[in-house]
């Protein structure tokens, strides 16, 4: 009876024990008042019974040493590994709960998530698991629309004003189409045989006439979002569709050109010349349904464009970011009127920042809730990774929608917009095989990752390298002096226009210029160190040059363009230093020191006779 009895306890204390390590229902209720569990989750499990979750675990490993890495594919290998590695070690447990309870599922390694669809008991048994960290809903977020301006039958040609604005004709004319440079997008989807889409395609070769959509195309629409049930894409099509319009428009406005590049006339000659880069390729991601996306797909566009995989693919498996794209267009957002808030999307960040950890340029649509100062609010332009940008008209001026700064995020204050393009009246390609003339933010997004394609072609070696290619485009925009809503002192970058218009022949031009470095050294009290050594290293670290200060502690350098580390160090100080810090050609870069003092106590020496010490 006794050993009957301890068999009997011992079962039930393995059970237990079973039941806690896979997160096994006890007293169902008792655990929604967690705290990482997210308030809408709660309300929607006790409205509905069930919602759709993110389900966030940590840790998360640090990215910095990829910066470190030579090339852009041995960044995007290196980060790929590190986090799926993470990915796959973390998730284990949360994977074996959902599966135990029949529940379909979605794994994220770049931001080290699971995407699910949960009742209350499967709630509870997940925050029993410590590595869960919090626990968000998935909750759909509708496109931020553009006007139209003209009728979708509209049809005006040559080149654009959008394109010219920018330089882009300068460009073309020196060479440099966008050749070699891979851009992509994640929005409503794409008619990639648009007239002005198909022959920049990656994945359509116009010698036999065919295409592969693998690692060239993604829908990360599963089911439906909308509220009307209509999806005339359908779900996880294998083919590149746009049920909306809006993506087709961006990515015509990126690379679009209807003439065929072994034209003698391309591009400049061709009727419809609405893309700034037409000799970049293209590849996409369908993240919205008829433009309503969730935080879940514009992750999983994220995860896809980071490292693509085949149609159909399985991301921890298929990942290729050999074939990912030198810059991301995301002309995409959502006002907090509709319950965007940057909370509910916080989740985003780490995509964001594991793309630029990756080497690819992160581009967004500073949105469209102008004037008021203050009104860049919502993902991913609030992020200090993403380069985002404001809309301006054909004479310069401020389109009045396009939202303005300051941002305050993380406990800082950032400058935003970054840069400024066209996005008033921008014709382009919409479904089916017409043009429209469109504004928003989302039409300025496009020219900015066109420049930066155009850069890329006139400098490959600056691929991989998204900070310095960000400060190029910047500091080689054309200026628009602003105070309105605050920024730099001297009104440049300000909270309206950023660092101004961008301009892609000031953008190449800045490369065979040397650029200015200068800076002082200054003690806790203000005042100036002179004869501090202030050494110029690249990034390997190694010895570029080494000078003193002057006499009010000034010190300068005229070092070609490039990502530096700048040391500046003295006897008697604690030595400082700033990195990267980012030259470019005809702009000044100014980083100041404050070192701090050290008191030195230098041994003191008694001697009686030659070779006999006699106090220390």
């Amino acid at each position: 009876m006794h050993q009957r009895i301890r068999n009997v306890l011992l079962a039930g204390c393995l059970g237990l024990l079973l039941a806690v390590a896979l997160g096994g229902a006890v007293r169902p209720g008792t655990g929604l008042a967690d705290p990482r569990l997210a308030v809408e989750v709660r309300q929607t499990l006790s409205s509905r019974g069930r919602v759709s979750v993110l389900i966030r675990l940590a840790p998360r490993p640090d990215l910095s040493p990829a910066t470190r890495l030579s090339d852009k594919a041995a960044r995007g290998q290196w980060v790929y590994e590190t986090l799926r590695r993470t990915a796959l070690e973390t998730q284990a447990r949360v994977v074996e709960v959902l599966a135990a309870r029949g529940v379909p599922y979605r794994r994220f390694w770049i931001v080290n998530a699971v995407a699910a669809t949960v009742d209350a008991e499967t709630v509870e048994q997940l925050l029993r698991l410590p590595e869960v960290s919090r626990i968000m809903a998935d909750t759909p977020l509708r496109l931020e629309e553009p006007e139209p301006m003209l009728a979708a039958t509209a049809v005006l040609s040559g080149t654009t004003w959008g394109v010219e604005r920018v330089q882009a004709p300068w460009a073309w004319a020196q060479g440099y189409t966008g050749a070699g440079v891979v851009v992509a997008g994640q929005d409503t989807g794409y008619q990639w045989d648009h007239p002005v889409l198909k022959y920049a395609f990656r994945g359509y070769d116009p010698i036999s006439d065919t295409v592969d959509f693998d690692y060239n195309w993604h829908d990360a629409i599963h089911g439906n979002l909308g509220p009307l049930g209509v999806n005339p894409c359908g779900y996880d099509s294998t083919t590149p569709c746009d049920d909306h319009g809006h993506g087709t428009h961006t990515m015509g406005t990126i690379v679009g050109n209807d003439l065929a590049p072994g034209d003698p006339a391309w591009p400049a000659g061709a009727s419809h010349a609405v893309g700034v880069a037409p000799g970049a390729r293209w590849i996409g991601c369908r993240n919205m349904e008829a433009g309503w996306g969730a935080p879940s797909t514009y992750i999983e566009c994220y995860e896809w464009l980071t490292a693509p995989y085949p149609v159909g693919g399985d991301s921890l498996r298929d990942g290729d970011p050999a074939r990912a794209p030198d810059v991301i267009n995301n002309s995409w957002a959502c006002p907090p009127e509709e319950g965007c808030t940057p909370d509910k999307l916080s989740i985003i960040e780490p995509a964001v920042q594991a793309a630029e950890a990756a080497g690819i340029v992160v581009v967004s649509s500073a949105g469209n809730e102008g004037p008021a100062c203050g009104s860049v609010q919502y993902p991913s332009a609030i992020y200090p990774a993403a380069f985002a940008v404001g809309a301006v008209d054909d004479q310069d001026r401020l389109a009045g929608f396009s939202s303005r700064g300051p941002v305050q995020y993380a406990g800082q204050t950032l400058i935003k917009p970054d840069v400024s393009a066209p996005g008033v009246g921008v014709l382009s390609g919409i479904p089916p095989n017409q043009y429209a003339s469109w504004q928003g933010t989302s039409m300025a997004a496009p020219h900015v990752a066109g420049v930066i394609a155009l850069l890329l072609d006139a400098e490959p070696r600056l691929k991989g390298r998204p900070g310095l290619i960000k400060a190029i485009v910047a500091q080689s925009a054309d200026t628009i002096t602003d105070f309105v809503c605050g920024g730099d002192v001297d009104g440049n970058p300000n909270n309206r226009f950023g660092w101004g218009v961008v301009n892609a022949r000031r953008a190449i031009e800045s490369l065979s210029q040397p650029g200015f470095l200068v800076g002082h050294v200054r003690d806790g009290q203000g005042q100036p160190i002179k004869g501090a050594e202030v050494v110029l290293q690249d990034g390997s670290g190694a010895e570029v040059e080494r000078v003193s200060t002057d006499m009010t502690g000034g010190f300068s350098f005229t070092p070609a363009w490039g990502a530096y580390r700048l040391v500046a160090q003295r006897f008697s100080y604690r030595s400082a230093q700033a990195e990267p810090v980012y030259v470019v050609g005809g702009s000044t870069t100014q980083v100041d020191f404050v070192l701090e003092q050290v008191h030195v106590h230098l041994p003191l020496l008694l001697r009686a006779n030659p070779g006999e010490v006699l106090a220390e």
